[in-house]
């Protein structure tokens, strides 16, 4: 059964239906656009590192493996799906984060065809030893390159200090050590646990026939025996590892990445966590605020600085990132903002401002075939309805903005920083 699904508040309509193979299809045909943007995801990230099926043995895999069988995933016995891509015209790449890997195509024409290649490769792995060893030398040049990046290292670095448990504090793509433990039945066998279609999602957006994806949707998708995944979860402590991380790159001016610990959180109270972490970080540290002025006034602080929410499956991790040559004593000052944002909470004229800047910015995300793409594959991986994001903005109020600026804890904080050589 094909249910739509409406907002109400933007005026925005989408259908929804499960095929039978157990995949979760999600539809938005756009009036008017000129391109089409398909999604292919599998609910599993770096972060799935222990699992059993049915019940059976905990099986432990290697950092690294999520996305390790996302590049392995392209190849196949004659053409590779790039080159099929490249036929029809359309743009074709995927991504692997830490709770999900997508597969994904853009085009202006042919959109059967492309839908056709994109659940022909995701649903046939075709793994060789000889393939697996080839591809290992072309990941650790990636991991190599991370390495090399002063902005992943420092975020990298804030996880580890923030994180005990969580496995998000691992590079999604492993290690050079993780994945020489990589081999072929390793793919297969996780291949096998968590490319099920019940654990699988299809968004489609923009200038496409309903009836006709729907139409290869049935043809293309294969059935499979279900079977009872379990994804083996952390227990994170509410504590942060360390306060203070540090250590050196070639870098002109020390980096640092701020991040206050929330406890793990999922679905709908992940969400509004989301949304709510947002405003509050953006009107007391944002480029209009108070202290942002002070602090670059002083030379603290430069055009540099940012500040964003952190979130995926099981975490929500407001933070902020930037370059001073005094990044402690920006830690402290920012420590010191919050308590007195608690003291004196904002007043609701600049909560208003603030919402209705954040609440535009998500509607006119419904400008984009991609992004709104991008919003059902998020609400269908946190098992939410389409309009989730668009909801939780419209529905925040400030007093509940006042009791989650209450409840973040300062002192449950870390820093990490990146000195210069």
């Amino acid at each position: 059964m094909i249910d739509e699904i409406r907002s109400s508040r933007i005026g925005e309509k989408c259908c929804k239906y499960v095929h039978s193979s157990g995949v979760t299809v999600c539809l938005c045909p756009m009036e008017g656009y000129s391109t089409v943007n398909a999604q292919f995801a599998v609910k599993f990230g770096s972060e799935d590192n222990r699992y059993r099926i049915n019940g059976g043995d905990i099986v432990t895999i290697p950092d690294g493996t999520a996305h390790y069988l996302e590049h392995k995933l392209f190849e196949s016995p004659e053409k590779d799906a790039i080159a099929l891509f490249a036929e029809t015209g359309a743009s074709c790449n995927a991504g692997t984060s830490y709770d999900s890997t997508t597969y994904y195509f853009t085009c202006a024409d042919n959109f059967e065809r492309n839908l056709e290649i994109l659940l022909d490769f995701v649903q046939h792995p075709f793994f060789t030893p000889e393939n697996v060893e080839k591809e290992r030398g072309i990941i650790g040049q990636e991991i190599t390159m991370y390495q090399d990046s002063p902005g992943w290292c420092v975020l990298m670095e804030l996880l580890k200090g923030v994180y005990k448990e969580n496995p998000i504090k691992t590079d999604i793509a492993g290690t050079i050590e993780s994945i020489a433990e990589i081999t072929d039945k390793t793919l297969y066998d996780v291949y096998n646990a968590f490319y099920n279609p019940s654990n699988m999602y299809i968004s489609i957006a923009g200038n496409f026939d309903v009836d006709k994806a729907i139409e290869v949707c049935e043809r293309c998708l294969l059935p499979r025996t279900p079977e009872k995944l379990e994804t083996i979860q952390h227990t994170e402590p509410y504590e942060v590892v360390t306060h203070r991380t540090a250590t050196k790159m070639p870098v002109a001016k020390p980096q640092f990445a701020i991040g206050f610990k929330r406890p793990d959180a999922d679905g709908k109270e992940a969400l509004d966590e989301y949304v709510y972490y947002n405003m509050l970080v953006d009107i007391i540290f944002g480029d209009t605020s108070e202290f942002y002025k002070r602090m670059r006034d002083c030379g603290l602080l430069n055009d540099a600085f940012r500040v964003s929410v952190f979130m995926g499956r099981g975490y929500v991790l407001p933070l902020v990132t930037g370059e001073s040559d005094e990044p402690d004593k920006v830690f402290e000052e920012m420590k010191k903002e919050l308590r007195k944002f608690k003291a004196a909470p904002p007043d609701k004229e600049i909560y208003g401002r603030i919402k209705k800047q954040t609440y535009g910015s998500v509607v006119r995300g419904y400008n984009s075939t991609e992004t709104v793409s991008q919003y059902m594959m998020d609400a269908l991986l946190a098992g939410l309805p389409p309009y989730s994001l668009v909801d939780a903005a419209a529905d925040a109020t400030y007093e509940e903005m006042c009791r989650r600026l209450q409840i973040l804890d300062e002192e449950n904080s870390c820093i990490a920083i990146i000195d210069p050589i």
